[in-house]
């Protein structure tokens, strides 16, 4: 067996079609589908359930995945490794990020990372947390930035700088300009969160309810961009960073009392490899912030 029929293996088991599979490793489809008949008559077991145009991994190819995925993440480690020989000239790196971070917070950061290292091609990814910690564990990430805490036996956590909390609020609402807020007064307030996917939501809803507060949550929404919109064009109010205020016109920042903090962090899988160009990012990242 050879790398490249588990390359094909795992893009036909993403895909769920050999059609769409050979379309993106640019080869045929009898050719793919002989490929895979190759390592099923190796192994001695289909690894594919075929439904018309649709494949499904059987048993056994669900379990064959996670062995395949983990070869290819040794094999991709080690041509890292032959890389950083070259002094960072050439190399590649994926990295997932929430939606904050990459529209405000690390465009200018990868701007300067290209300019100093323009050989290294950076894929950046916007996902949710639950996502960033998956794609980890399966090896399709190198590393993460997202909001603390997420740190287990299998992933590690830098913490990059904490931050404060507050009640964003737009030119409509009546607590523009007022200094502050009590968490208990909040339920008195349409407010538009994050959804429950979300670190942050979650450590929010924590601290309400050892407050004893009941927010009035009028909308959901799983990106940050649309929730500062709502708010910016309504009277409807958000528990963000404060410093968004400093990204969106129109915005406004109601300290919250008590104050609640929150960590922005790197994640990475703790027995993973990291290759000098994603060590050299994370640094750059480290060092702005």
């Amino acid at each position: 067996m050879e790398l490249r029929h588990l390359r094909y293996f795992l893009a036909a088991a993403q895909s769920e079609s050999f059609t769409r599979a050979a379309d993106v490793l640019h080869i045929t489809q009898p050719t793919l589908s002989h490929q895979i008949k190759q390592i099923e008559d190796e192994l001695g077991m289909l690894l594919f359930d075929r439904v018309g145009r649709v494949v499904k991994l059987t048993t056994a190819g669900e379990v064959f995945m996670g062995y395949a995925k983990r070869a290819l993440q040794e094999v991709d480690s080690g041509m890292d490794a032959l890389h950083e020989l070259s002094n960072l000239r050439h190399g590649k790196l994926t990295l997932g990020v929430l939606s904050s971070f990459g529209t405000f917070r690390l465009p200018q950061i990868l701007g300067n990372f290209n300019f100093a290292y323009p050989g290294i091609k950076v894929t950046l990814l916007r996902l949710r947390s639950g996502e960033i910690e998956k794609r980890l564990l399966d090896g399709e990430l190198n590393f993460g930035v997202a909001y603390a805490p997420s740190s287990t036996d299998q992933i590690g956590v830098q913490p990059l700088y904490t931050e404060p909390l507050a009640l964003l609020v737009g030119d409509r609402h009546p607590l523009v300009g007022c200094p502050g807020i009590s968490l208990s007064a909040l339920s008195k307030h349409g407010l538009v969160l994050l959804s429950a996917e979300y670190n942050s939501r979650k450590m929010i809803d924590a601290m309400l309810f050892a407050n004893g507060v009941t927010p009035h949550i009028v909308m959901e929404m799983n990106a940050i961009e649309p929730i500062l919109a709502t708010v910016r064009y309504s009277s409807l109010a958000t528990i963000l960073a404060a410093n968004f205020i400093h990204e969106t016109p129109g915005l406004h920042q109601v300290p919250l009392s008590p104050t609640l903090m929150h960590t922005a962090a790197i994640f990475t899988r703790r027995d993973s490899h990291l290759s000098a160009a994603v060590r050299a990012l994370i640094k750059t990242i480290r060092q702005r912030f």
